[in-house]
């Protein structure tokens, strides 16, 4: 399981977000990298036994695990370093667009949940149209019971437009979801609940019930 170095990193290197700091503690940052890799695989393997699509991906830890840097080309921001770490688990890779499985470690805002967070504008607009033409079955996911208690905000976007999108009835029935730009749900938890062995089954057993969610984002 997660170590509590892990967030012990996390909050120093928030303090001193530069080189020299990351430099002085890079023995420690490996030691964190180790224990998040670990557990990232094992969550892989986890989420394989009820998904085939991650299980045909054969995919490892260190591929779904981003950089630590920051891409700082188009920002005023030039803090070298992202202040939390996250594993996104994607059939195909976490570039492949497909719906995805998530945990991020950010102390304070730590939480893991899946679905597509935001859709290039062709994918968006095949899920829309996928939602408009199975609406049935799509509330049958979005209002799945079990979903909801375990993920009480249910199906959520970053974004959404004031009106329904052209090319769709503005009194369409799923208008609430033909808004939204991303499809997915998200579970925030204490720091101290990652760090509980106990609690990386409550994990898997919520993900699994996110089968369906991904499985209807990658149909299109």
């Amino acid at each position: 399981m997660l170590k509590k170095i892990t967030f012990t990193f996390l909050k120093g290197l928030k303090k001193n977000n530069n080189k020299e700091w990351f430099d002085d503690n890079r023995d420690e940052y490996r030691e964190v990298y180790k224990n998040f890799e670990a557990f990232t695989q094992d969550l892989i393997h986890s989420i394989s036994e009820f998904d085939p699509s991650i299980a045909s991906s054969h995919l490892l830890a260190k591929d779904c695990i981003p950089r630590l840097n920051r891409d700082l080309r188009f920002t005023k921001d030039k803090s070298p370093y992202k202040t939390y770490l996250y594993a996104v688990i994607s059939s195909g890779g976490r570039k492949s667009g497909n719906a995805v499985y998530y945990v991020m470690l950010d102390p304070g805002k730590c939480c893991f949940g899946a679905g597509s967070f935001q859709p290039n504008p062709d994918k968006l607009k095949k899920i829309r149209q996928e939602i408009d033409y199975n609406l049935e079955q799509w509330l049958e996911i979005a209002e799945e019971p079990k979903l909801n208690a375990a993920f009480p905000d249910g199906i959520i976007a970053q974004e959404s437009l004031q009106k329904v999108p052209i090319g769709f009835d503005g009194e369409n029935p799923a208008a609430k979801f033909l808004k939204m730009k991303g499809f997915f749900v998200r579970k925030y938890n204490a720091d101290s609940y990652f760090l509980k062995k106990d609690n990386f089954d409550d994990i898997v057993e919520r993900l699994k019930l996110c089968l369906e969610l991904n499985k209807f984002v990658n149909r299109v």
